[in-house]
C-alpha cells in the first residue's frame, strides 16, 4: 500500500476567505459562513478548491462524496459559503477517522510536529482515508486508490507528498 499526505494548495488566493473561522469548529448549528466576496477574491469569482486546511478541514462536495463512498467512521458537516452580495458555495467541516498509526521510524522536530512520517502499517489496516492521531497539527492522509480517484476525477488543486510505511513486516 501507498499513502500520500494531502493538503491545501496556498497558491491558490481565489477562494473563500472565511471570516470568521472559529464558527467552522461548531458547525453542527451554523448553517452559512460568511466569507469575502467574490468580487474582492478575482474577477472570476472563486476558485472551488477541494480541501482546505482552516481550524477543521473543509472539502467540497465532490470529494465528500468519494470520502464517504470508501471510508466509514467520517463525519460530514455541510454549510454554505455566503458573501455580501449572497452568492454562496456548498461545502463540508470534514471530521476524519482518527488514527494513532504512526511507526517508532516518525521523526519529529523540537516543536513536536512531525519532521518525517512513516507509518505502521498494521495500525493503519486496510483505512484509506484517516487523520494521524496523538500528534501536534493535522495530518490527513490517503491511500493510493484514492489519491488516484481525486486526480482522475478532476478533484483539484490540492498538494499531496508520499509518506513512508514502517520497514516491519506485517502478519
Amino acid at each position: 500500500m501507498e499513502y500520500f499526505r494531502i493538503r491545501q494548495d496556498h497558491r491558490v488566493s481565489s477562494h473563500p476567505q472565511f471570516l470568521d473561522t472559529a464558527i467552522l469548529t461548531n458547525i453542527e448549528t451554523q448553517q452559512y459562513v460568511y466569507c469575502k466576496s467574490a468580487k474582492q477574491q478575482s474577477a472570476l469569482g472563486y476558485v472551488v478548491l477541494p480541501f482546505m486546511e482552516r481550524p477543521v478541514f473543509v472539502i467540497s462536495k465532490e470529494l465528500k462524496a468519494l470520502f464517504a463512498a470508501y471510508q466509514e467512521g467520517s463525519e460530514f458537516y455541510p454549510f454554505f459559503t455566503k458573501d455580501i452580495d449572497g452568492k454562496g458555495l456548498p461545502y463540508y467541516v470534514f471530521r476524519p477517522l482518527v488514527l494513532d498509526c504512526l511507526a517508532e521510524e516518525t521523526e519529529f522536530l523540537p516543536n513536536k510536529e512531525i519532521k518525517k512520517i512513516v507509518l505502521d502499517q498494521g495500525k493503519v489496516g486496510s483505512h484509506k482515508v484517516f487523520q494521524i492521531g496523538g500528534v501536534l497539527g493535522r495530518y490527513l492522509i490517503v491511500d493510493l486508490e484514492i489519491l488516484e480517484l481525486m486526480l482522475y476525477s478532476g478533484i483539484y488543486p490540492f498538494l499531496y507528498t508520499p509518506v513512508l510505511l514502517s520497514a516491519r513486516e506485517v502478519v
